[in-house]
């Protein structure tokens, strides 16, 4: 019945408007309905995080960066896991780990971590069995890797938390770490903008919807490796992420499998180096254009206050 309504008093409204041109398409086809697209932009404290307060967030021990185990800057405000200072200059580690922020379902993410721990292992020739607190002290000595150490920060309050705070834990991982917190509004931007990468795990129940967390990320210059689902109109969907929001190649990659997400991590080595123009460098960059390119402000001007206006 309520579909009924929608769609009566929907062809009856004066002007519409939708958040992508998939819905757009749906939304002229099935429901006799015009509408214009009207894309979501992130807030404007949604931005790259400078060298200074990279650095600052690494010293702080609110989203779990630092290893105790590795021993690093313990006391040392100068030398972080990320960052280190010299004189009044903020550096980025060269053999830093890859500082990755997922979210949602963590068990594609969880299978990726062990094909991306076991693989690097076989390519580094490293004995799998030394303990991972003395793989991750290496670093405090500056040894630099091929493929780096991987460090996700999973934000929120899952109530599955502490259930895959002990599945991680039994997968016995040497090369990648978990850490889990909570972050307050102020600090949860700064975390996207702090990350190397950002893993999106969640998917449209209809395919045709854009994903927010996504569009923060690139707010943020933070490259996306994003979840390839699939909704009501698979053609749909697909054209929802690559025409719309991630461009495969220029600001982030897409997956379907866990063994697809482990590949694409694999890329990423090392930071500077472009990997068949997949590299992390040249992904930041697109990400960076994607974000700078609209903001909320400029997207109502140019197209809702023209409908809002013209039905006035």
């Amino acid at each position: 019945m309520y579909h009924w309504f929608e769609k009566r008093y929907g062809q009856m409204a004066n002007g519409s408007l939708c958040v992508t041109r998939a819905m757009q398409h749906e939304l002229a086809q099935n429901w006799g309905i015009r509408a214009t697209v009207l894309y979501d932009q992130p807030r404007e404290f949604f931005c790259p995080t400078s060298l200074q307060e990279k650095h600052k967030v690494s010293l702080s021990p609110f989203w779990g960066s630092r290893l105790s185990t590795t021993g690093i800057g313990a006391d040392d405000q100068n030398e972080t896991l990320f960052t280190t200072q010299v004189d009044t200059d903020i550096l980025l580690k060269p053999n830093r780990p890859a500082l990755l922020t997922p979210d949602e379902d963590f068990g594609i993410l969880l299978e990726a971590a062990v094909m991306y721990d076991r693989r690097v292992a076989a390519l580094l020739d490293e004995n799998d069995s030394a303990d991972e607190w003395v793989l991750w002290k290496e670093i405090s000595g500056g040894k630099q890797y091929l493929y780096p150490r991987l460090l996700f920060i999973i934000t929120g309050k899952s109530p599955e938390k502490e259930k895959y705070e002990e599945k991680i834990k039994r997968l016995n991982l040497k090369r990648v770490a978990f850490r889990t917190t909570w972050l307050s509004a102020e600090e949860y931007p700064l975390l996207l903008g702090s990350a190397d990468v950002g893993v999106c795990l969640h998917t449209s129940s209809s395919g045709l919807d854009l994903l927010m967390k996504v569009v923060d990320m690139f707010g943020c210059g933070l490259p996306v490796c994003a979840v390839s689902y699939s909704g009501k109109l698979v053609h749909l969907s697909c054209m929802v992420y690559i025409d719309e929001l991630v461009k495969v190649e220029k600001n982030g990659l897409l997956f379907s499998l866990s063994s697809e997400l482990a590949d694409e991590l694999l890329l990423f080595r090392p930071y500077e180096l472009n990997v068949g123009g997949n590299g992390l460098k040249s992904l930041k960059n697109g990400a960076l254009e994607t974000g700078s390119s609209a903001r909320w402000a400029a997207e109502w001007e140019e197209h809702a206050k023209p409908l809002i206006s013209e039905v006035l």
